[in-house]
């Protein structure tokens, strides 16, 4: 019997374990930001031996995994007929209803919703092109191809057909020279327009690799002055200090975050307030003592620096940053993290801080690296121990 004892050392060491990666106190404006990528603190207090203890009682329960799942995918309570055959089939019956869920138009429409609640991203109009990056990623995920193509795709603006539960894939036509996933989608780039496309960058920051910003630290911090020391592998002087100083230090280093988004930036600035790619100049506006001018690539970045996802990961282009995102182990880790919390009934990995330790995801991770099969992480995740035991 669980003890009342053993429960409340359990709760404690639960609550020590995800306070591990809170926020620093000024918020994150500098040093290491949240990272739910990163393993709990080992000096934090140990989780007790009783707690694996209480997890090995857990006992498996198909029927009340199929109520979930059915819950979770069709929006619906099993069936009489659904709830017998697995009553009397067990594990493989269920397995089996799991399987013929995921070819069901709910399972498609489920993945669209999915996707526009993590792109935050969706319209009510099945024409809203807000609609079309959320179904990119669906469609990849229903048809089960490679999910990283969310990011490289030039039928990158898809539209779902309900009655024959069907995609139609179809180039965004953004205006780029050549479309890239979601990154040259004018829903995408309309909804998240702001200064200098910042608003843009933190946007694909969050949703693929689950952590805010700063994201790039170097092997050792440098003293700047001002309000702390500067944390990156870039040199503090890559990124610009006029019009606007990046470069300052007054309360915070600036540059902790700048070095990384100034380097991505500029190859969202193209696209203008209504999401279209301008082939000469940048679409949005620096603010220069309270007055918007149109921005330039200096405005980023000093000469001789040019785009980059990360440091030593030049992109010269959307395709190229595209490529360079796909490739990123971080960000497969990440789209594993986000299909457990989906799976499991979490709330959003960076909003709501729903953190993942490597250690659970570690066998879907593989897993997933081996085709990008996001549809079958999911199956697995779903016919999990951890799903079916209760």
């Amino acid at each position: 019997m669980r003890t009342l004892a053993t429960l409340l050392a359990l709760g404690a060491a639960l609550m020590a374990t995800s306070c591990a990666g809170d926020l620093p106190e000024d918020g994150g404006s500098s040093g290491t930001a949240f990272n739910p990528n990163e393993p709990a603190d080992p000096d934090k207090e140990p989780i007790p031996e009783e707690a694996y203890d209480i997890l090995n009682e857990r006992v498996e329960s198909p029927n009340e995994a199929l109520r979930t799942a059915s819950l979770k995918i069709l929006r619906r309570f099993p069936t009489l007929d659904e709830i017998t055959e697995v009553e009397t089939g067990g594990r493989a019956s269920y397995e089996a209803l799991l399987d013929a869920m995921f070819e069901t138009p709910e399972f498609s429409e489920r993945m669209i919703k999915w996707w526009q609640d993590i792109m935050r991203q969706g319209g009510a109009d099945p024409g809203d092109d807000r609609n079309a990056a959320p179904t990119l990623a669906a469609q990849l995920i229903v048809e089960g191809r490679p999910f990283m193509q969310v990011l490289t795709a030039t039928d990158n603006c898809s539209a779902y057909d309900a009655a024959n539960n069907a995609f139609v894939a179809a180039p965004c036509n953004s205006g780029a020279p050549a479309e890239a996933g979601v990154l040259t989608n004018p829903g995408v780039m309309r909804q998240f327009y702001g200064t200098m496309a910042f608003r843009r960058v933190r946007w694909v920051q969050e949703i693929f690799t689950c952590r805010d910003l700063p994201v790039e630290e170097g092997a050792t911090p440098q003293d700047v002055g001002g309000g702390g020391s500067f944390q990156g592998p870039w040199a503090f002087t890559s990124i610009s200090g006029a019009p606007v100083n990046f470069l300052g230090t007054d309360g915070v280093v600036c540059a902790n975050c700048h070095q990384t988004m100034n380097h991505m930036a500029p190859l969202f600035g193209r696209f203008d307030m209504d999401g279209r790619y301008l082939t000469d100049g940048y679409g949005v506006v620096t603010n220069v003592n309270g007055e918007a001018v149109p921005s330039q690539l200096e405005h980023w970045l000093p000469a001789g620096q040019t785009t980059a996802w990360r440091f030593g990961k030049p992109a010269a282009d959307l395709p190229a940053l595209g490529a360079a995102i796909a490739a990123d182990p971080q960000v497969h880790a990440c789209m594993v993290k986000r299909a457990w919390n989906f799976v499991m009934s979490k709330e959003d990995i960076v909003s709501a801080g729903a953190i993942v330790p490597d250690e659970i995801v570690a066998p879907f991770l593989e897993r997933f690296k081996s085709g990008f099969d996001l549809k079958d992480t999911l199956r697995a995740m779903f016919k999990s121990d951890d799903f079916l035991k209760r």
